[in-house]
């Protein structure tokens, strides 16, 4: 494998783990909020706003995940080509 798709890989991955990190940090949030306005805390439940945040924040984490596994694939593909079959004839 080049450096340079290593390096793209290495950086696709960062992508990724920054975006779930975002997803787990958001849903903490949202959760956190939740139950503090479930149990008669000052606080109020997650918006409109803090859900659509997150969907938002899914689809990038989704998004970069499929980024991921593509160039992951692509790079072991062409590094392990197939097995051509021979003929039993």
């Amino acid at each position: 494998m080049q450096r340079s798709k290593r390096g793209e890989l290495a950086q696709l991955r960062a992508e990724m783990v920054r975006s779930r990190l975002a997803v787990v940090s958001a849903r903490e949030s949202m959760i956190e909020a939740l139950g503090d306005w479930m149990c008669g805390g000052a606080g109020a439940p997650p918006s409109e706003q803090d859900i659509a945040a997150l969907c938002r924040l899914v689809k990038i984490r989704d998004d970069a995940e499929a980024a991921y596994t593509r160039c992951l694939a692509t790079q072991l593909a062409a590094a392990n080509p197939p097995c051509r079959r021979r003929s039993l004839g």
